[in-house]
């Protein structure tokens, strides 16, 4: 299956990437840090306790083409900690900086690589997609237990339903939705939160029997 395949070859070569310079991972303060959310919007709700994580995701959207429109199968991606970056000036645009290198990068490149191009060098985990717990479809998971610190602790994940959504408020045709998801399972977080897209929608039309396609993507993920 083609979320199976991809994701193999992408953990596999951000282990590699990983091993040693992101062995250890930052532990900034996130006391004071605050998610910026648009005002005229009531479908996401920012937790008034600050943040856990506050981190930067590198990777692609996954569509299967259904009948003549793409539709999400999912997605997978690296998560580099931001948290040291927050209160300078370049945590506004470090979403923006990485998917220009990511945009441009060889095929092969790690996405876990480009982090520390953008001084995020520090890998936390993996976004990506598994069956959900009702065995019909799939839910996104955010998973710590294979690097960083939490590495060994089998419930250092979180699985999410989603609670909000709304439209990147910036070229939403190329950038994916800003979401608000819970937790369901795991006990890295409550709540996680999907902000600062940059691109990851698909073309607008398909044709019937095209191949599956990998859109990459970056943005920001805040865990609660």
């Amino acid at each position: 299956m083609f979320p199976v395949r991809l994701l193999t070859v992408f953990l596999s070569a951000a282990v590699l990437v990983s091993a040693h310079a992101h062995r250890k991972v930052a532990d900034c303060d996130t006391s004071t840090s605050v998610m910026d959310l648009p005002a005229n919007q009531t479908a996401l709700v920012a937790p008034a306790t600050p943040p856990l994580f506050i981190l930067l995701g590198v990777g692609v959207q996954n569509y299967t083409c259904s009948g003549t429109t793409f539709a999400s199968i999912g997605a997978v991606a690296s998560l580099m900690d931001i948290s040291c970056l927050d209160h300078t000036p370049e945590f506004a645009t470090v979403q923006t900086r990485a998917f220009e290198i990511w945009d441009r990068a060889p095929a092969g490149t790690s996405a876990t690589s480009i982090g520390a191009h953008v001084g995020a060098p520090h890998l936390d985990g993996f976004h990506y997609f598994v069956t959900s717990p009702s065995g019909t479809g799939l839910s996104p998971k955010w998973d710590f237990t294979s690097t960083g610190r939490f590495a060994g602790n089998a419930t250092a994940f979180v699985l999410g339903a989603k609670v909000g959504d709304i439209l990147a408020p910036t070229d939403p045709a190329t950038n994916i939705d800003w979401l608000e998801l819970t937790a369901v399972e795991g006990d890295l977080a409550s709540t996680v939160f999907r902000i600062d897209t940059v691109n990851g929608q698909p073309p607008t039309s398909c044709v019937a029997g095209s191949p599956d396609i990998s859109v990459k993507y970056t943005s920001k993920y805040y865990l609660y």
